[in-house]
Protein backbone atom coordinates (compact mmCIF):
# COMPACT_ATOMS: atom_id res chain seq x y z
CA UNK A 1 0.00 0.00 0.00
CA UNK A 2 1.37 3.30 -1.28
CA UNK A 3 1.80 6.10 1.89
CA UNK A 4 2.45 9.94 1.92
CA UNK A 5 4.68 12.16 3.81
CA UNK A 6 4.17 15.43 4.18
CA UNK A 7 7.00 17.47 5.07
CA UNK A 8 6.75 21.44 6.56
CA UNK A 9 9.40 23.26 5.94
CA UNK A 10 8.26 26.79 7.27
CA UNK A 11 8.98 29.56 6.22
CA UNK A 12 10.34 31.04 9.53
CA UNK A 13 7.78 33.62 10.79
CA UNK A 14 4.81 32.26 9.23
CA UNK A 15 3.51 30.49 12.42
CA UNK A 16 5.25 27.27 12.41
CA UNK A 17 6.03 27.23 15.98
CA UNK A 18 2.53 27.79 16.85
CA UNK A 19 1.76 25.32 14.11
CA UNK A 20 3.83 22.48 15.81
CA UNK A 21 2.36 22.91 18.88
CA UNK A 22 -0.84 22.41 17.97
CA UNK A 23 0.50 19.20 15.97
CA UNK A 24 2.11 18.14 19.18
CA UNK A 25 -0.36 18.21 21.29
CA UNK A 26 -3.21 17.53 19.08
CA UNK A 27 -2.59 13.80 18.10
CA UNK A 28 -5.77 12.65 18.60
CA UNK A 29 -7.31 15.26 16.60
CA UNK A 30 -4.42 14.23 13.84
CA UNK A 31 -5.26 10.20 14.19
CA UNK A 32 -8.74 10.95 13.65
CA UNK A 33 -7.98 12.02 10.10
CA UNK A 34 -5.28 9.50 9.68
CA UNK A 35 -1.87 11.24 10.61
CA UNK A 36 0.81 10.50 12.17
CA UNK A 37 3.46 13.08 13.67
CA UNK A 38 5.95 11.14 14.80
CA UNK A 39 8.31 11.08 17.79
CA UNK A 40 11.31 10.07 15.15
CA UNK A 41 14.25 12.83 15.68
CA UNK A 42 11.76 14.60 17.44
CA UNK A 43 13.01 17.64 20.05
CA UNK A 44 10.92 21.09 20.99
CA UNK A 45 8.01 19.86 19.30
CA UNK A 46 9.46 19.75 15.45
CA UNK A 47 11.71 17.18 13.27
CA UNK A 48 14.79 20.04 12.80
CA UNK A 49 17.50 17.06 13.40
CA UNK A 50 16.54 16.15 9.12
CA UNK A 51 17.75 19.74 8.45
CA UNK A 52 20.33 19.94 10.47
CA UNK A 53 22.50 16.89 9.66
CA UNK A 54 22.15 17.96 6.28
CA UNK A 55 23.45 21.63 6.98
CA UNK A 56 26.20 19.83 9.03
CA UNK A 57 27.25 17.66 6.21
CA UNK A 58 26.98 20.35 3.83
CA UNK A 59 29.48 22.33 6.03
CA UNK A 60 27.25 24.85 7.62
CA UNK A 61 28.54 26.57 11.02
CA UNK A 62 25.75 28.59 11.94
CA UNK A 63 22.84 26.82 13.05
CA UNK A 64 20.41 26.65 15.80
CA UNK A 65 21.08 24.99 19.25
CA UNK A 66 24.56 24.99 18.54
CA UNK A 67 23.89 21.39 16.57
CA UNK A 68 26.85 19.05 16.98
CA UNK A 69 24.92 16.05 16.27
CA UNK A 70 27.26 13.36 14.46
CA UNK A 71 24.97 11.58 12.67
CA UNK A 72 25.06 11.40 9.11
CA UNK A 73 22.28 12.18 7.18
CA UNK A 74 21.38 9.08 5.59
CA UNK A 75 21.29 7.52 8.58
CA UNK A 76 18.70 9.50 10.06
CA UNK A 77 16.15 9.50 7.04
CA UNK A 78 16.68 6.01 6.86
CA UNK A 79 15.92 5.83 10.39
CA UNK A 80 12.69 7.89 9.33
CA UNK A 81 11.53 6.11 6.25
CA UNK A 82 11.81 2.48 7.98
CA UNK A 83 9.34 4.64 10.66
CA UNK A 84 6.91 4.94 7.99
CA UNK A 85 7.11 2.10 5.97
CA UNK A 86 6.57 0.21 9.43
CA UNK A 87 3.82 2.73 10.87
CA UNK A 88 -0.25 1.85 10.54
CA UNK A 89 -0.73 5.13 9.37
CA UNK A 90 -0.57 6.19 6.06
CA UNK A 91 0.43 9.50 6.43
CA UNK A 92 3.36 11.13 8.10
CA UNK A 93 3.45 14.51 8.73
CA UNK A 94 7.40 16.25 9.74
CA UNK A 95 7.86 19.89 10.19
CA UNK A 96 10.65 22.20 11.13
CA UNK A 97 11.50 25.66 9.50
CA UNK A 98 15.30 24.61 9.27
CA UNK A 99 14.15 22.55 6.37
CA UNK A 100 13.74 25.70 4.51
CA UNK A 101 17.45 26.21 4.70
CA UNK A 102 18.44 23.54 2.86
CA UNK A 103 17.82 25.53 -0.72
CA UNK A 104 20.58 28.59 1.12
CA UNK A 105 23.59 26.16 0.18
CA UNK A 106 24.69 24.24 -3.18
CA UNK A 107 26.12 21.88 -1.23
CA UNK A 108 22.59 20.86 1.40
CA UNK A 109 20.80 20.84 -1.82
CA UNK A 110 22.62 18.25 -3.04
CA UNK A 111 22.62 15.94 -0.38
CA UNK A 112 18.80 17.00 -0.02
CA UNK A 113 18.33 15.29 -3.07
CA UNK A 114 20.25 12.27 -2.30
CA UNK A 115 18.27 11.84 1.18
CA UNK A 116 14.82 12.09 -0.76
CA UNK A 117 15.91 9.87 -3.78
CA UNK A 118 16.26 7.15 -0.77
CA UNK A 119 12.98 7.23 0.01
CA UNK A 120 11.02 3.69 -0.52
CA UNK A 121 9.24 3.28 -3.97
CA UNK A 122 5.99 3.53 -2.93
CA UNK A 123 6.27 6.82 -0.49
CA UNK A 124 5.28 9.78 -2.22
CA UNK A 125 6.41 13.09 -0.59
CA UNK A 126 4.80 16.30 -0.51
CA UNK A 127 6.28 19.29 0.77
CA UNK A 128 4.16 22.14 2.63
CA UNK A 129 5.48 25.92 2.30
CA UNK A 130 3.88 28.98 4.02
CA UNK A 131 5.21 32.49 2.40
CA UNK A 132 4.54 35.98 3.58
CA UNK A 133 5.28 39.27 1.34
CA UNK A 134 8.94 39.24 0.82
CA UNK A 135 9.30 42.87 2.05
CA UNK A 136 7.17 42.13 5.17
CA UNK A 137 9.08 38.60 5.98
CA UNK A 138 12.50 40.66 5.89
CA UNK A 139 11.55 42.94 8.46
CA UNK A 140 9.74 40.17 10.66
CA UNK A 141 12.85 37.86 10.07
CA UNK A 142 15.60 41.23 11.02
CA UNK A 143 13.70 41.36 14.22
CA UNK A 144 13.90 38.13 15.04
CA UNK A 145 17.61 38.53 14.34
CA UNK A 146 17.81 41.17 16.82
CA UNK A 147 15.33 39.45 19.64
CA UNK A 148 17.76 36.15 19.52
CA UNK A 149 20.79 38.50 20.68
CA UNK A 150 22.23 38.04 16.91
CA UNK A 151 24.36 40.76 16.31
CA UNK A 152 23.36 42.21 13.31
CA UNK A 153 23.95 45.82 11.73
CA UNK A 154 21.25 48.06 10.29
CA UNK A 155 18.62 46.22 7.89
CA UNK A 156 19.96 47.74 4.26
CA UNK A 157 23.45 46.20 5.08
CA UNK A 158 22.27 43.01 6.79
CA UNK A 159 20.79 42.24 3.72
CA UNK A 160 23.80 42.08 2.45
CA UNK A 161 25.28 39.71 4.44
CA UNK A 162 23.70 38.35 7.57
CA UNK A 163 20.78 37.79 6.06
CA UNK A 164 20.29 34.98 3.89
CA UNK A 165 18.67 34.86 0.04
CA UNK A 166 15.71 32.57 1.17
CA UNK A 167 14.05 35.44 3.51
CA UNK A 168 13.47 36.98 0.31
CA UNK A 169 14.16 35.32 -2.88
CA UNK A 170 11.31 32.42 -2.40
CA UNK A 171 13.03 30.54 -5.83
CA UNK A 172 16.46 30.25 -3.82
CA UNK A 173 14.54 28.74 -0.88
CA UNK A 174 11.76 26.13 -2.89
CA UNK A 175 13.65 25.12 -5.91
CA UNK A 176 15.82 22.17 -4.68
CA UNK A 177 12.12 20.87 -3.38
CA UNK A 178 10.51 21.70 -6.96
CA UNK A 179 13.67 19.75 -8.56
CA UNK A 180 13.60 17.23 -6.39
CA UNK A 181 9.70 16.31 -6.17
CA UNK A 182 8.40 18.38 -8.98
CA UNK A 183 6.20 21.54 -8.83
CA UNK A 184 2.85 19.31 -8.14
CA UNK A 185 4.08 17.89 -4.89
CA UNK A 186 5.16 21.27 -3.57
CA UNK A 187 2.19 22.95 -1.64
CA UNK A 188 2.61 26.74 -1.44
CA UNK A 189 0.21 28.45 1.06
CA UNK A 190 0.10 32.43 2.16
CA UNK A 191 0.34 33.56 5.57
CA UNK A 192 -1.94 35.55 6.86
CA UNK A 193 -2.67 36.48 10.64
CA UNK A 194 -6.29 37.03 11.45
CA UNK A 195 -6.52 38.63 14.61
CA UNK A 196 -10.55 37.89 14.64
CA UNK A 197 -9.42 34.60 14.49
CA UNK A 198 -6.34 32.57 16.21
CA UNK A 199 -7.21 29.59 14.57
CA UNK A 200 -7.19 30.53 10.89
CA UNK A 201 -3.50 28.81 10.33
CA UNK A 202 -4.09 25.77 11.97
CA UNK A 203 -7.65 25.47 9.57
CA UNK A 204 -5.95 26.22 6.80
CA UNK A 205 -2.94 23.35 7.09
CA UNK A 206 -5.78 20.85 8.23
CA UNK A 207 -7.57 21.54 4.95
CA UNK A 208 -4.66 19.57 3.05
CA UNK A 209 -5.69 16.81 5.05
CA UNK A 210 -9.72 17.17 3.92
CA UNK A 211 -10.18 18.45 7.70
CA UNK A 212 -12.38 20.84 8.31
CA UNK A 213 -11.01 22.12 12.02
CA UNK A 214 -13.85 23.30 14.13
CA UNK A 215 -12.29 27.16 15.78
CA UNK A 216 -12.85 25.58 19.57
CA UNK A 217 -10.40 22.79 18.87
CA UNK A 218 -7.59 25.30 18.67
CA UNK A 219 -6.77 26.68 22.27
CA UNK A 220 -5.98 30.13 22.47
CA UNK A 221 -2.97 30.53 23.72
CA UNK A 222 -0.42 33.17 23.68
CA UNK A 223 2.05 33.43 20.74
CA UNK A 224 4.86 30.78 21.38
CA UNK A 225 7.35 32.98 19.23
CA UNK A 226 6.30 36.84 19.69
CA UNK A 227 8.38 39.75 17.85
CA UNK A 228 9.87 42.79 19.54
CA UNK A 229 7.66 45.91 19.27
CA UNK A 230 9.37 47.29 16.44
CA UNK A 231 9.83 50.75 17.83
CA UNK A 232 12.09 49.23 20.15
CA UNK A 233 14.38 47.00 17.42
CA UNK A 234 16.71 49.36 16.74
CA UNK A 235 17.38 50.40 20.31
CA UNK A 236 18.28 46.93 20.88
CA UNK A 237 20.22 46.14 18.00
CA UNK A 238 23.16 48.91 19.29
CA UNK A 239 22.72 47.98 22.75
CA UNK A 240 23.74 44.07 21.51
CA UNK A 241 25.97 45.53 19.24
CA UNK A 242 27.69 47.68 22.03
CA UNK A 243 27.78 44.57 24.24
CA UNK A 244 25.28 45.28 26.47
CA UNK A 245 25.19 42.89 29.24
CA UNK A 246 21.17 40.83 28.95
CA UNK A 247 20.35 41.71 31.87
CA UNK A 248 20.57 45.24 31.17
CA UNK A 249 18.96 45.07 28.01
CA UNK A 250 16.00 43.09 29.11
CA UNK A 251 15.64 45.73 32.12
CA UNK A 252 15.41 48.84 29.22
CA UNK A 253 13.02 46.61 26.92
CA UNK A 254 10.36 46.24 30.39
CA UNK A 255 11.08 49.87 30.85
CA UNK A 256 9.96 50.35 26.79
CA UNK A 257 7.04 48.10 27.35
CA UNK A 258 5.43 50.08 30.12
CA UNK A 259 6.22 53.67 28.37
CA UNK A 260 4.70 52.20 24.97
CA UNK A 261 1.98 51.02 26.98
CA UNK A 262 1.69 54.50 28.29
CA UNK A 263 1.50 56.12 25.25
CA UNK A 264 -0.62 53.97 23.28
CA UNK A 265 -3.61 54.62 25.83
CA UNK A 266 -3.55 58.57 25.20
CA UNK A 267 -4.30 57.33 21.51
CA UNK A 268 -7.52 57.74 20.20
CA UNK A 269 -7.73 55.69 17.46
CA UNK A 270 -10.34 57.24 14.69
CA UNK A 271 -10.76 56.17 10.84
CA UNK A 272 -8.75 58.84 8.80
CA UNK A 273 -8.54 62.29 11.21
CA UNK A 274 -6.10 63.80 9.17
CA UNK A 275 -8.51 63.01 6.04
CA UNK A 276 -11.25 64.99 7.84
CA UNK A 277 -8.90 67.96 8.92
CA UNK A 278 -7.31 68.45 5.40
CA UNK A 279 -11.18 68.49 3.88
CA UNK A 280 -12.41 71.06 6.71
CA UNK A 281 -9.13 73.23 5.71
CA UNK A 282 -9.69 72.86 1.99
CA UNK A 283 -13.15 74.27 3.00
CA UNK A 284 -11.87 76.98 4.85
CA UNK A 285 -9.61 77.98 1.88
CA UNK A 286 -12.70 77.96 -0.40
CA UNK A 287 -14.48 80.72 1.65
CA UNK A 288 -11.23 82.64 1.71
CA UNK A 289 -10.68 82.63 -2.02
CA UNK A 290 -14.03 84.15 -1.54
CA UNK A 291 -12.71 87.64 0.39
CA UNK A 292 -11.82 90.55 -1.31
CA UNK A 293 -7.76 89.93 -2.25
CA UNK A 294 -8.22 86.40 -0.96
CA UNK A 295 -8.13 84.65 -3.61
CA UNK A 296 -4.09 84.40 -4.18
CA UNK A 297 -3.35 83.73 -0.63
CA UNK A 298 -5.87 80.68 -0.77
CA UNK A 299 -3.78 79.16 -3.49
CA UNK A 300 -0.99 79.41 -1.81
CA UNK A 301 -1.95 78.05 1.39
CA UNK A 302 -3.37 75.52 -0.69
CA UNK A 303 -0.07 73.91 -1.63
CA UNK A 304 0.27 72.96 1.93
CA UNK A 305 -2.63 71.12 2.89
CA UNK A 306 -2.76 69.15 6.48
CA UNK A 307 -0.76 66.11 5.60
CA UNK A 308 -0.72 62.71 7.58
CA UNK A 309 2.54 61.88 9.26
CA UNK A 310 4.54 59.06 7.83
CA UNK A 311 3.92 56.08 10.90
CA UNK A 312 7.71 55.75 10.62
CA UNK A 313 8.58 59.28 11.60
CA UNK A 314 5.84 58.80 14.43
CA UNK A 315 7.60 55.57 15.67
CA UNK A 316 10.88 57.49 15.69
CA UNK A 317 9.10 60.71 17.68
CA UNK A 318 7.92 57.88 20.25
CA UNK A 319 11.49 56.16 20.87
CA UNK A 320 13.14 59.73 21.14
CA UNK A 321 10.99 59.95 23.66
CA UNK A 322 11.26 56.99 25.43
CA UNK A 323 15.30 57.48 25.52
CA UNK A 324 14.84 61.12 26.78
CA UNK A 325 12.69 59.49 29.73
CA UNK A 326 15.22 57.32 30.48
CA UNK A 327 18.07 59.90 30.86
CA UNK A 328 15.79 61.99 32.76
CA UNK A 329 14.82 59.16 35.24
CA UNK A 330 18.35 58.35 35.32
CA UNK A 331 19.45 61.80 36.29
CA UNK A 332 16.45 62.35 39.05
CA UNK A 333 18.27 58.95 40.46
CA UNK A 334 21.67 60.33 40.35
CA UNK A 335 20.38 63.75 41.93
CA UNK A 336 18.91 61.87 44.73
CA UNK A 337 22.40 59.89 45.81
CA UNK A 338 23.57 61.35 48.68
CA UNK A 339 27.99 60.97 48.13
CA UNK A 340 28.09 61.10 52.39
CA UNK A 341 25.93 58.02 52.34
CA UNK A 342 27.28 56.30 49.58
CA UNK A 343 30.54 56.48 51.25
CA UNK A 344 29.35 55.60 54.68
CA UNK A 345 27.35 52.17 53.41
CA UNK A 346 30.42 51.13 51.38
CA UNK A 347 33.15 51.40 54.00
CA UNK A 348 30.23 49.92 56.19
CA UNK A 349 29.76 46.89 53.47
CA UNK A 350 34.02 46.75 53.56
CA UNK A 351 33.85 46.04 56.91
CA UNK A 352 31.64 43.08 57.05
CA UNK A 353 33.34 41.50 54.17
CA UNK A 354 36.26 41.55 55.93
CA UNK A 355 34.68 39.95 58.90
CA UNK A 356 33.29 37.80 56.61
CA UNK A 357 36.74 36.73 55.26
CA UNK A 358 38.29 36.31 58.81
CA UNK A 359 35.85 33.17 59.80
CA UNK A 360 36.33 31.35 56.41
Amino acid sequence: MSKTLYIHIGHYKTGTTALQIFFDEETELLTEAGVEYPRVRFYYSKHSDFAFSILRAAGVEKMMYDYTNPTPPQEMWDELYAHIRESTFDTTLISSEEFIRLGQFDRSREILKQMLARKPDDLEIKVVAYLRSPGAHLRSWYNQLIKMNHPVPDLNAAVMGEIEEIHYDYRHALEPWVEALGAENVIVRPYRHDRKNPAALHQDFMKIFGVDLPARRVRHTTDPNPRLDDRVIELVRMMQNSKFPRPTINAILSQADLYFAQQDEQVVRKPDQMAAARAAAAEGLDWLAELPGGAPHAEHFRRNLPQPVDPAEVELYTMIGFVFSELILLRQRINRMNPEDMTERVSRLEKQLTEISAKI
